[in-house]
């Protein structure tokens, strides 16, 4: 086979770019909300970088699991729920991203112009993620009544919720 004709079958640049973006400002996110949980945030991006250098899920889901933390200390120390949500967002959309580019790059390849198809898939996540946070976020300043407890579980079981529907 021809050399020119090989697919690298590495994480597309435009998906890696996006989903290091969205980690950066999930980052940035959390640092309005405990300086411990931007430090977690910041290893999770590290993490979510190294997955995508080695086309690694396994890793990219470490990543994803060491924002998930991030956002519970973040929930923790009490701030209001604003900062959290976007974090929230970002977190989710930078390792939607990720593992998007991997899988484009695995069946397209790395050469490949894929950077409407990446941007779209990017907007489309983006719009769900933003309408569940604002139901959470809705939920969470009714039910709440001033505890800031009741607003973390409701987080958490928001961020569950659109983790899983992004899934799918």
């Amino acid at each position: 086979m021809d050399a020119m004709n090989e697919i690298t079958r590495r994480p597309t640049r435009t998906g890696t770019a996006m989903s290091l973006s969205a980690a950066g400002f999930a980052t940035l996110s959390l640092a309005f909300a405990a300086e411990m949980a931007a430090a977690g945030a910041l290893v999770a991006t590290v993490v979510l970088a190294a997955g995508l250098v080695r086309g690694s899920r396994r890793v990219l889901d470490a990543a994803g699991g060491l924002f998930f933390l991030s956002l519970a200390i973040g929930g923790v120390s009490g701030p209001g729920p604003e900062s959290l949500l976007l974090a929230a967002i970002a977190s989710i959309l930078a390792w939607d991203l990720g593992e998007n580019a991997l899988s484009v790059g695995d069946h397209l390849g790395r050469e490949a112009d894929t950077t409407r198809l990446e941007v779209v898939h990017a907007a489309t996540t983006l719009v769900v993620l933003t309408v569940g946070a604002g139901v959470v976020y809705g939920i969470a300043a009714v039910a709440s009544g001033g505890q800031p407890i009741a607003a973390v579980v409701l987080l958490v079981l928001g961020a569950v919720a659109l983790v899983s529907g992004v899934r799918r």
